[in-house]
């Protein structure tokens, strides 16, 4: 029993760190970009924070697939299970997002206003980009997930990760 539940967290942990990793990529990416547009300096802070919200969206994409989300569209088309599956996931991780922000308010002893004028302070466009590029983001992730189902368990790791006999 002992084994089998190590081999289920050691799953578990190297699906969090691929996440991880993934967001990482994709956060490091758009923040160099980001960066080369206005001309500034991309420091080890910036890079630290990109990590550490990396860190954090992967832990709430594992908690969305723990609690199913987006299992619903399992039987319907390929483009349109991506899609919902996606948008749910997006959904989820800015409800998340702004739950966390909330509480680091309360944790730094500000009230809920100044936690939800953070948001405000940025401009709706700005926002708005935000949300847009986590999507397009997850998009991706969800079609992998989606093909990875429809092939079997162990049989997209085995397509790009095994050599070919």
């Amino acid at each position: 029993m002992a084994s089998i539940m190590g081999w289920k967290i050691g799953g578990e942990v190297k699906q969090f760190l691929l996440v991880a990793l993934y967001l990482y990529a994709c956060f490091i990416t758009l923040l160099l970009y980001s960066a080369s547009i206005a001309g500034a300096h991309v420091g080890i802070t910036h890079a630290g924070t990109a990590l550490l919200k990396s860190m954090l969206l992967a832990k709430f994409v594992l908690l969305g697939h723990w609690l199913h989300l987006g299992d619903r569209s399992r039987g319907w088309r390929g483009i349109y299970s991506v899609l919902y599956q996606a948008s749910a996931m997006w959904l989820f991780m800015l409800l998340l997002t702004v739950i966390e922000r909330v509480i680091e308010t309360l944790v730094h002893g500000e009230s809920i206003a100044s936690a939800l004028a953070t948001f405000h302070g940025q401009p709706l466009v700005a926002a708005l980009a935000h949300g847009l590029i986590l999507f397009l983001v997850l998009l991706p992730y969800a079609a992998f997930r989606r093909v990875g189902a429809v092939l079997g368990p162990g049989e997209l790791n085995r397509i790009f990760f095994k050599p070919r006999a």
